[in-house]
């Protein structure tokens, strides 16, 4: 929304930057007889009548200074032309700009300048320092196959169509701090040598860096992608910095290599971001937030180390079996078991999902209510306090369950002649007793099983065994690490 405030500020701009009555009025046949005579062009305050067009000059070089400063001027053709001194358009409106195959071989300035127009910048080779601070393209500005060996300044400049920097080389800093770009950004297979700085840059339209590569430090800090991100194949050296970023369209990071940090910390996700086959170091997602349709794509991803909570992309995340354990494994290495243990949950529960039925879901599906996929060792305690009163209550209700009234003496098989045991139904606590023995390990001499409710009590030592080992076992797994 700023940059289209700006793109509106610009429009007046144009409106209120009109020719001053007292300027002094030079024809562009006047700038190139100097240019030829190779006299210096040093100007300031003029209005410049025609189209200034040295293109075809003999020999294309300028000897001296190129200096135009708070003038105007209408469309400019300096393609192909060698500026063997400084160029110097401070503060300068232009109809339209061409400096295509350009050579400056001292520091040029542009800052400030207004072009109504397109400018082209293609293929031209700046040896030193350029600057295009503050500067305003209303029209497409193309830089392809453009060499910038010093410091390349565009902070707080404004391009309200495309801006086209592709196969582009930057061998000093490339500021674009503050930059708003109100259409597509291309920056194809561009290679930033010396750091990169797009902090605060607002990309109205798509930005494509696909293919680039960084080779010092960059950071994004504040940015704004309105449209598609796209840094698919491009090659990151250093540490490089996503932090505090909106994405508002997909940020797409398919094949991309990471070889250092890649901090995204505090940055929205309105839509998808795609890692998919990434090569990463350090991925940094803390504090980062996700629109309620955006997913996670880390299919194929390789990375050392990935700083994200699971509570905060488990909604997210694409589901790929090799990428949960690659998650899995990757949590374990951070010491956040807790989160391993989700992570792994997840997993298990999403591949029970997607299986067709058969044995191996009904396997699935007893391991997970079980005991939660050997991760939850609450779950085989859970059954064992709901089926230990279960099966008491049920001994009791049944009258299953009896006590013998009278006890042994010295001669027991004349107790039994003359005076028959007399059995007698187990009270509700003493069934729940009995179920509770019978559940731990055996169940006691004086109790006795009747009917069908001795195999229930077979059932009941069974599962008893069972959970109380799938307890253990889960136990033993989240306590030892």
């Amino acid at each position: 929304m700023i940059c289209r405030l700006r793109s509106s500020f610009l429009l007046l701009l144009l409106i209120s930057i009109t020719s001053d009555s007292s300027a002094v009025t030079i024809s562009a046949d006047e700038i190139m007889q100097k240019v030829v005579s190779g006299e210096p062009v040093i100007l300031d305050g003029v209005s410049i009548s025609g189209s200034l067009n040295l293109s075809r000059i003999e020999p294309q070089i300028v000897r001296r200074a190129f200096v135009i400063t708070n003038s105007e001027m209408g469309d400019v053709d300096l393609s192909g032309l060698v500026f063997e001194d400084a160029v110097d358009l401070t503060s300068t409106k232009f109809d339209g700009m061409n400096f295509a195959s350009a050579v400056f071989s001292d520091g040029a300035f542009f800052d400030r300048i207004v072009v109504s127009g397109d400018a082209s910048f293609e293929g031209a080779h700046f040896k030193q320092d350029v600057s295009f601070s503050g500067s305003r393209f209303l029209g497409d500005a193309e830089m392809n196959f453009t060499a910038f060996d010093g410091y390349g300044y565009f902070a707080d400049s404004a391009f309200l169509g495309d801006l086209h920097i592709s196969s582009s080389s930057f061998q000093g800093f490339a500021d674009f701090y503050g930059v708003c770009i109100s259409g597509d950004f291309i920056c194809l297979n561009t290679k930033f040598g010396d750091g990169a700085g797009f902090m605060s840059t607002e990309f109205d339209g798509d930005a494509n860096f696909g293919m680039s590569s960084f080779a010092g430090y960059t950071s994004f800090d504040g940015s704004v992608f309105r449209g598609d991100a796209n840094f698919a194949l491009a090659r990151f050296d250093k540490a490089v910095y996503f932090g505090d970023i909106r994405f508002e369209g997909d940020a797409i990071f398919g094949l991309t290599e990471f070889e250092g940090l890649a901090n995204f910390a505090g940055t929205y996700f309105a839509e998808d971001l795609n890692l998919n086959s990434a090569r990463i170091d350090a991925f940094v997602l803390d504090n980062t937030t996700f629109g309620r349709a955006s997913g996670i794509n880390l299919k194929g991803a390789e990375f050392r180390r990935l700083t994200a909570p699971w509570p905060h992309i488990r909604d997210h995340i694409l589901y790929d079996g090799a990428t949960y354990l690659a998650l899995v494994k990757n949590y374990q290495e951070l010491e956040w078991f807790e989160d391993a243990d989700d992570c792994y949950y997840d997993y298990r529960r999403e591949a029970q999902l997607r299986k067709p039925l058969g044995w191996g879901k009904i396997i699935d599906y007893l391991a997970w209510i079980t005991c939660g996929y050997g991760v939850r060792p609450s779950y085989p305690f859970v059954w064992s306090i709901v089926l230990i009163p279960l099966f008491g209550l049920i001994f009791y209700l049944g009258k299953g369950i009896h006590r013998q009234s009278a006890a042994p003496n010295e001669n027991p098989e004349r107790l039994k002649e003359d005076f028959p045991a007399e059995e007698i139904p187990a009270s509700l606590h003493e069934s729940m007793y009995f179920s509770a023995l019978i559940y731990l390990y055996a169940g006691p001499v004086e109790f006795r099983p009747s009917g069908i409710y001795r195999y229930l009590v077979i059932l009941e030592g069974i599962l008893g065994w069972l959970f109380l080992s799938l307890f253990l076992v889960c136990l033993g797994r989240v306590m030892i690490r």
